[in-house]
């Protein structure tokens, strides 16, 4: 089976052509090397149009099947992110219902402050005139002759506190009375908050190295360019997400959706994709190891119709 690369360096055109360059430079180079514009006279030269020839025709044809599937490829994807993008624009057109604040009015009362105030000082002042003791008289010394010590009556103790502090005695004495409240047990929620949504996102260029995305929903996101470098995204939902030039290096994306995902370019070096679905991915030209030696997991992978780096598709 041909080479990706070596297809486009035998049409001498740059990796990545387009359908519309591979056709004309396979005419450009057939008119030059057809065997009939060589005389009988040279079989060297001949042969070597011949083979010539037959290299042109497989590297056309498989560049020609190559980006035909692609194209296949992205435009079963946009109804997918436009129908994303749309619901997302909906989503941001759509304005929050405002919130009312219903007041209540105060209740209404027929007599004026000035009056309440008056009327309830005069009660406090008649309830502390009835609780407070008469007034003692002070004896004169002049007029007054001096009783033996032995004849004084005993005197009646003197009620000292106010009616405020009396007050503040009952309240006290009320209030110890009353049985202790004790405080209901906090009830820890355990509960675990839903996960965010992130479909359809737009994080091209972003900087996530060492981010934590496990069981995030992140399909259709566009993580063009994204530094995605020691992400733990263990159960991530990347399906139909956009990928290219992604920085994956030793990655943990364990048992992730990445079905119709855009791999392009992505660097996958030391990345841990074991369980990962990966049925329809695009790995065209992803960096997958060193040289010849694969460094990337793929221990019970599902690979079915992914593109790999050198344009084979896995079956």
């Amino acid at each position: 089976m041909p080479n990706l690369n070596e297809c486009y360096r035998t049409l001498e055109l740059r990796v990545g052509a387009s359908l519309e360059e591979v056709n004309e430079a396979y005419k450009d180079l057939v008119f030059i090397w057809h065997p009939d514009r060589i005389p009988q006279s040279r079989e060297r030269l001949q042969q070597k149009a011949i083979v010539k020839l037959q290299d042109l025709n497989k590297a056309r044809d498989y560049l020609q099947s190559y980006l035909q599937r692609r194209q296949n490829l992205r435009s079963a994807r946009r109804p997918a992110q436009k129908a994303a993008a749309a619901g997302q624009a909906r989503s941001a057109s759509s304005p929050a219902p405002a919130k009312t604040t219903r007041r209540t009015a105060p209740p209404r009362t027929t007599q004026k402050p000035k009056e309440r105030q008056s009327q309830a000082a005069q009660k406090f002042r008649q309830r502390t005139k009835a609780t407070q003791p008469p007034p003692r008289s002070v004896p004169n010394p002049k007029t007054q002759k001096a009783a033996p010590p032995q004849s004084k009556p005993p005197q009646p103790p003197v009620a000292t506190d106010s009616a405020a502090k009396r007050a503040a005695k009952r309240w006290r004495t009320g209030r110890a009375a009353e049985p202790a409240k004790t405080a209901p047990a906090a009830t820890k929620s355990t509960s675990r908050p839903l996960t965010p949504d992130h479909s359809g996102v737009d994080w091209h260029g972003a900087d996530l190295q060492e981010r934590d995305f496990s069981g995030r929903n992140l399909s259709q996101a566009n993580l063009a360019n994204v530094n995605l470098k020691d992400a733990f995204m263990h159960k991530v939902n990347l399906a139909g997400a956009n990928l290219t030039n992604a920085n994956l290096t030793r990655a943990n994306l364990l048992q992730a959706n990445l079905t119709q995902a855009n791999l392009q370019g992505a660097n996958l070096t030391a990345a841990d994709l074991s369980g990962a679905d990966l049925r329809g991915a695009d790995f065209t030209g992803a960096n997958m190891g060193i040289g010849k030696k694969v460094m990337v997991k793929l221990t019970g992978a599902n690979l079915s119709g992914a593109i790999m780096p050198n344009g084979t598709i896995h079956t």
